[in-house]
């Protein structure tokens, strides 16, 4: 990419920061001896985790199914059923693999290799594609690709091969529905944004955040907002939409979680700072498989703050499960030794 988007560059920051320790999972309260121990109650979350010395270990749950050097920002599917996991990574000379990795045999075969960058990886619901957000060396937009597990190639779902400005920042597949939802944005306007605002020396103001939602190349936008959002996801009934919004001034970031109704496209916040907690900024709102909980990540009050072999540091970070129906959160995953990189609900 040539140049990059203002709000990626603030989520490089969090994510460069992320990838910093190891993950425990929890009930009531961390042991702090890096063990994983699984609390009830929730859907099995499939969890990326990064250790001091930059080893990534994935997890199911309170299992360890694989780990290695970090070599990229930890991309990740399971086939849950067959016991496969899919996931990037790249190599000394910087390029992408898609990586299969049979976690019977412990087998790894390289599906992919290329320039291209690959990340937000979804299992098709007929486990035959991998849908993916995709990155070429000589374009400055994001497109939604689809790589067929058969044929080892990958085609353009969105926006059209031909288009320079459209860009997708976020998607997120609904395997119930078998379709999307989607943020994009003009890449145009949002260099436009950050120039003038950077000629001001002021805060950019955010660019117009197009929501889409449908079954690949039939996609159709449902909204817009100018907020900084960073993420979303859609209920298994396909009726509701939640993502990340947040406010950006100088290096105070503030974010909130937000539910949209897909019929109405009317938008409320159901998650912000609590006195417990304070939601990221990249806060991954999921919806459990039943629709009734939205996990995500947050900073939790006095969290402990890490760092790694090269020097950076951050906090650590917590997963909750907010209910829908009481209004209340607690506490998933967490570790006062570790700091997720991403996470999300596991489909069976």
């Amino acid at each position: 990419m040539k140049k990059k988007r203002w709000i990626w560059m603030l989520l490089a920051a969090v994510l460069a920061a992320a990838v910093i320790a190891a993950v425990l999972l929890i009930k009531g309260k961390s042991d702090g001896g890096g063990k994983a121990v699984v609390s009830g109650g929730h859907d099995k979350l499939l969890v990326s985790i990064t250790d001091k010395d930059l080893m990534t270990k994935y997890y199911e749950d309170g299992r360890v199914l694989y780990e290695e050097k970090l070599s990229a920002y930890p991309a990740f599917a399971l086939d849950d059923a067959h016991q496969v996991l899919y996931f990037v990574g790249n190599n000394d000379q910087n390029e992408m693999r898609l990586y299969k990795l049979d976690l019977k045999t412990k087998k790894k075969t390289v599906l992919y290799k290329g320039t291209a960058s690959a990340d937000s990886l979804f299992l098709s619901k007929d486990l035959t594609h991998i849908y993916f957000r995709l990155g070429k060396a000589d374009e400055d937009i994001f497109r939604l690709a689809s790589f067929d597990l058969k044929t080892k190639r990958y085609e353009n779902l969105y926006p059209a091969a031909d288009e320079k400005d459209d860009s997708v920042s976020s998607f997120f597949y609904n395997r119930s529905q078998n379709d999307f939802a989607l943020l994009h944005y003009s890449v145009k306007e949002d260099y436009q944004k950050t120039d003038e605002a950077n000629e001001k020396g002021i805060d950019p103001e955010p660019t117009n955040i197009r929501f889409a939602a449908g079954a690949g190349e039939h996609l159709q936008d449902l909204t817009n907002l100018e907020q900084f959002i960073s993420d979303v996801a859609v209920s298994p009934d396909g009726k509701n939409l939640v993502f990340t919004s947040y406010t950006q001034k100088g290096t105070e970031q503030k974010a909130s979680i937000r539910l949209m109704n897909v019929k109405t496209k009317k938008d409320e916040t159901i998650i912000s700072n609590g006195k417990d907690f304070a939601p990221l900024i990249d806060a991954q709102p999921q919806f459990s498989k039943d629709g009734s909980i939205i996990y995500f990540m947050a900073e939790a009050k006095g969290a402990k703050r890490l760092k790694d072999e090269t020097g950076r540091n951050a906090k650590v970070r917590t997963i909750y499960a907010y209910h829908l129906d009481t209004k209340k959160c607690e506490k998933v995953w967490e570790n006062d030794n570790g700091i997720i990189n991403s996470f999300s609900v596991i489909q069976s």
